[in-house]
């Protein structure tokens, strides 16, 4: 099992057709460098999805792309300017069709005049992945090491060193040139 890292991508856009296939190629290249490629296909098919309508709803505003790899889940969003953002204006029927089909959860929602349609893809590893690396866990031989105060067998006075006797070297007067 790998290791997972947050990992987060942003990029805003103006909605015209041409910039849906380039956005939808930035965020496969991406979720492709996470690690995600098993992801990749419906991340980018419901990108289009949802770009293509911010296209038709707004297409004088501004489109934000955002993209969040948390360890678990893929979650994409766009957010655009919809000048019907009153709670009885949802997705259309169709759109919604396809990003429930797409994804494994979604949702609407409204900040002040924009409208942030999100969806998100689980990791199906069968396993959690961490976000953060673990610790390493020391081998047998650091982890019995203890420090000399937490062992009682342990003197803890200073010791007195015995001068080591040194012995004389001979050398031999006819080897030497």
């Amino acid at each position: 099992m790998h290791q997972a890292t947050p990992s987060y991508y942003h990029i805003a856009v103006e909605p015209t057709p041409e910039r849906v296939g380039q956005v939808q190629r930035i965020v496969a290249a991406h979720t492709r460098y996470w690690g995600l490629e098993r992801l990749t296909p419906s991340a980018t098919r419901g990108l289009g999805v949802l770009l293509e309508l911010a296209v038709r709803r707004r297409p004088d505003s501004r489109v934000e792309v955002e993209a969040w790899w948390n360890g678990q889940h893929l979650i994409n969003a766009v957010s655009y300017e919809d000048p019907a953002t009153g709670a009885s204006q949802g997705l259309p029927q169709r759109c919604s069709a396809q990003i429930a089909a797409l994804s494994d959860g979604w949702g609407s929602c409204t900040r002040g005049a924009r409208r942030i349609v999100w969806f998100s893809l689980r990791s199906r590893t069968g396993v959690r992945e961490l976000l953060v690396p673990r610790i390493p866990v020391p081998d047998a031989s650091e982890a019995l090491q203890l420090p000399s105060s937490a062992r009682p067998d342990v003197a803890l006075e200073p010791v007195a060193a015995a001068p080591v006797p040194v012995a004389p070297v001979l050398v031999d007067a006819g080897t030497a040139s």
